[in-house]
């Protein structure tokens, strides 16, 4: 799991997929579902992230030597992957507001 490949391969993908969906997001009709499509990416880039953590934090401290890159390095699809997922959460939490908002105002006609 430590794998160079695996470690930032995997978050890599996932950031152009999210990329992706954010294009589609944009000029789409359905963004709300797509929006959350998003959340799950992003909350998938999160968890993997800190699985690789995990096992590097579980690793032997000799593993360091070997991996061919800094382990510092392992927090930064974390931290891209808590970015997204507050990023999403907050679209989420405004769209419901917006929702409210909307029904409200067809209420009081």
């Amino acid at each position: 799991m430590l794998n160079g490949y695996f470690a930032f391969g995997v978050p890599l993908f996932l950031i152009v997929l999210y990329i992706l969906f954010e294009g589609i997001r944009k000029k789409s009709q359905v963004q709300y579902y797509i929006g959350f499509i998003l959340l799950l990416i992003a909350s998938f880039l999160t968890v993997f992230s800190f699985q690789v953590l995990q096992e590097f934090w579980s690793a032997d401290a000799r593993l360091e030597l070997q991996l061919g890159y800094s382990p510092d390095i392992l927090w930064v699809p974390m931290i891209i992957g808590l970015l997204l997922v507050l990023l999403n959460c907050w679209r989420g939490i405004r769209r419901i507001y917006q929702f409210q908002q909307e029904r409200k105002e067809h209420h009081t006609e």
